[in-house]
């Protein structure tokens, strides 16, 4: 009977046990591995998820491109141009009436006439008339539009009387505005600064206090200082780029501002008029004019006193030296 260590024998003894053996750790390596691979299998979805919602979000802004700005309805720009700097609709009055529902006050010929050629109201319309005397006797121009054009500045005021409408056109509030810019205004205003379309300055017509200047404004036009509270930022803007005022039509006809330069000057008029300590002894231009005047006369007459005198005093002493002489012969 072969013994327990007996080579010939060991190997078979030993192949039932290392099969044991490697079941057990099957056995035992088997739920730890099917757990961790249920853990992956819930796991994957979850990651798959995330990834997938991470590419939608990226996705858009990888693809997004520039979008053109949004087209602005023309009868809004035909607005802004011929009727914003002295009308609202629904914002109040400015240096016109607001006209929030005029439609329903007027009948359309009535419209149609008055916004076109409202100079030939004044003579016919006792309303046209009122209206006038209402505002302080400011005129309405003469617009020189079409009757189709007429016909949708009224529809585009119906609409905006029933709903609100935005009709600033491509309009930048000033409250955007810096100190660099609020500057430029002002030199723009005083005329450090010429206007590219060769306007005249600000100053020659208006004044505005605290406008920081060695010589006044002028008084032809209407102090300023508060120009953007009775205006409005909006308003403003229009009255500076399409001035509807006669004498201001007429200077700025072939010189108009640019969109920079507006901003600028709206700028500078804002700060002008949210400033309490905004200097109110200027003089105006007339009077400063009056004192400069004076000066130069005072000036001419001493110079010219001084010619006199030295062409005087020569005459004089030979005058005074022939009248010696004479008497003195006659004396002989």
């Amino acid at each position: 009977m072969p013994g327990p260590y007996d080579s010939r024998v060991a190997p078979r003894a030993t192949v039932p046990v290392l099969a044991v053996a490697l079941s057990f750790f099957a056995l035992a390596a088997g739920p730890t591995r099917a757990l961790a691979q249920a853990t992956s299998a819930e796991e994957a979805p979850a990651q798959a998820v995330a990834e997938i919602q991470a590419e939608a979000v990226a996705a858009p802004a990888a693809s997004a491109e520039p979008q053109p700005p949004a087209e602005i309805d023309p009868r809004i720009e035909l607005f802004v141009a011929k009727c914003a700097s002295c009308h609202t609709v629904g914002k109040g009055d400015r240096v016109g009436p607001d006209l929030s529902g005029v439609h329903t006050r007027r009948d359309r010929a009535w419209l149609q006439q008055m916004i076109q050629t409202p100079s030939s109201m004044l003579s016919s319309d006792a309303d046209a008339r009122n209206l006038l005397l209402e505002y302080n006797g400011v005129k309405m121009p003469d617009l020189g539009i079409s009757a189709e054009d007429v016909s949708s500045l009224i529809d585009l005021v119906a609409e905006c009387s029933d709903a609100p409408c935005v009709l600033a056109g491509q309009f930048v509030a000033v409250g955007e505005a810096t100190e660099v810019e609020i500057g430029r205004g002002r030199d723009l205003f005083v005329g450090n600064e010429t206007f590219i379309g060769g306007g005249v300055a600000c100053m020659s017509c208006h004044t505005v206090r605290g406008m920081e200047s060695a010589v006044p404004g002028g008084t032809l036009g209407v102090d300023l200082t508060h120009a953007f509270a009775r205006l409005g930022d909006e308003g403003l803007d229009v009255a500076l780029k399409n001035p509807v005022f006669p004498v201001m039509n007429k200077v700025f006809a072939d010189h108009p501002l640019e969109t920079d330069e507006a901003f600028a000057l709206r700028a500078f008029l804002n700060e002008a008029n949210s400033n309490p300590t905004a200097d109110t002894s200027a003089l105006s231009l007339p009077l400063f004019g009056l004192l400069v005047a004076g000066a130069v006369m005072v000036f001419l007459n001493a110079v010219w006193g001084r010619r006199l005198r030295g062409v005087r005093q020569p005459m004089t002493r030979r005058s005074a030296a022939l009248a010696g002489a004479k008497r003195r012969s006659d004396v002989r």
